[in-house]
């Protein structure tokens, strides 16, 4: 992608001027042209061209507009030159201006697309390849949107379930904390002259509101630190692995999300069985449609031992992510049709258990959630009552 300065004239008379950022200066000529402009000055400009993603759910909205016009059987370029007139998105547009002209220039789709894999997800042009390959193109950006949406999905989940109690609790600390901050300290002089000493609860609190600025210091440097640090391993493939393995191994999430990859696995490999390519090839491209480095690392040590003479059947037996049972399939399902509706049914089952996941984690994050603030607020209020237990006990003895 380039950046290219231009000035020009609206229909109505009016100059105008702006920053475009396409692939090329004809690229840039047919985006001003088809805005309607005349009288164009194009230069290249100096500042660099954006390399931010794409938002997730205008990556989302190209990917399935992609596999609508792969299975209409319109010229791409032709499509996504109609598609990028109605983009109200700029940088998304300019994505898809590029891509065009790409094409036009007689570059294959994923070449085309993994010039731009620091706006799309970086293993998006396999994914594409791999349905290229396997003829079922369409069908292989359906399921990656499928997949795409669930993870989306529970992300504003979890953090809709969460926004509430997390309210009712920062709410709750700032009363708590205002509390003991102006009124314990005046009652602890009382306490002190009678004798009675802050029972421990009540002094860790105490010690706690004292120490709060501190925690929130650090709670914040440790969410901006991991934030960067995620954000960073994004850009290598170690780092992506690394960030996969974190995120599978999370409570919950991490189970969901892993069937979801199975079943995107499992799906794209039933397209490459009915197109007939080796199983190793098919292994390898199925696993590039996840766009998941663990599962291409399976992979390919599998399609490995096997071009080397192993049985599939047994080297598969320990993977953590493709499925022992699709080894299984492999052997007893030696028909393509047979193998094919088999991983078929295999992927839905997987499917289903992730959206299962799904919606248990909606009816459970919420109320834990509000259980562990209400367990929070009563020991709050445990701690403070409890020196005048005390205090009414000395005084009556």
């Amino acid at each position: 992608m380039e950046c290219f300065d231009y000035t020009a004239q609206c229909e109505s008379g009016a100059a105008i001027s702006g920053t475009l950022e396409v692939s090329d200066g004809e690229a840039a000529i047919k985006q001003l042209h088809s805005m309607g402009l005349r009288n164009i000055d194009l230069q290249r400009s100096t500042r660099a061209p954006s390399t931010r993603p794409l938002a997730a759910d205008d990556f989302i909205f190209f990917n399935e507009q992609l596999a609508s016009l792969s299975e209409s059987g319109i010229c791409l370029d032709v499509g996504l030159r109609q598609l990028g007139r109605d983009i109200r998105s700029p940088r998304l547009r300019a994505v898809i201006e590029a891509v065009a002209t790409d094409l036009e220039h007689g570059q294959s789709l994923d070449d085309a697309l993994e010039k731009h894999a620091g706006q799309m997800p970086g293993l998006y042009a396999h994914v594409v390849r791999a349905g290229l390959r396997s003829g079922h193109l369409p069908a292989v950006l359906l399921n990656l949107s499928h997949h795409l949406r669930l993870v989306s999905e529970t992300r504003r989940m979890i953090a809709e379930a969460l926004t509430y109690p997390i309210v009712v609790l920062v709410l709750a600390c700032g009363v708590m904390a205002a509390v003991f901050a102006m009124v314990i300290p005046q009652f602890e002089g009382i306490f002190t002259e009678w004798g009675v000493m802050l029972p421990a609860l009540t002094q860790g609190i105490v010690d706690l509101a004292d120490a709060m600025p501190w925690i929130l210091i650090i709670i914040v440097a440790v969410v901006v630190v991991g934030g960067v640090v995620l954000l960073s391993l994004g850009t290598t493939a170690g780092g992506r692995w690394t960030r996969e393995r974190l995120v599978l191994a999370m409570p919950v999430v991490g189970p969901m999300i892993g069937d979801s990859l199975r079943a995107r696995f499992l799906r794209a490999m039933a397209f490459a069985v009915d197109s007939g390519l080796p199983l190793p090839e098919a292994l390898r491209l199925s696993a590039g449609a996840s766009m998941s480095p663990g599962l291409m690392r399976e992979a390919d040590r599998i399609a490995d031992k096997v071009e080397a003479g192993a049985d599939l059947y047994d080297v598969s037996q320990r993977g953590k992510l493709i499925p022992a049972m699709f080894g299984y399939l492999v052997r007893v399902r030696g028909d393509t049709d047979a193998l094919r509706h088999a991983l078929i049914q295999l992927s839905k089952s997987y499917e289903s258990r992730a959206v299962h996941a799904q919606s248990v984690l909606r009816g459970v994050i919420a109320p834990v959630a509000i259980v562990l603030v209400g367990i929070a607020i009563g020991v709050m209020i445990l701690a403070m009552f409890l020196p005048m237990t005390q205090l009414i006990q000395s005084v009556s003895g």
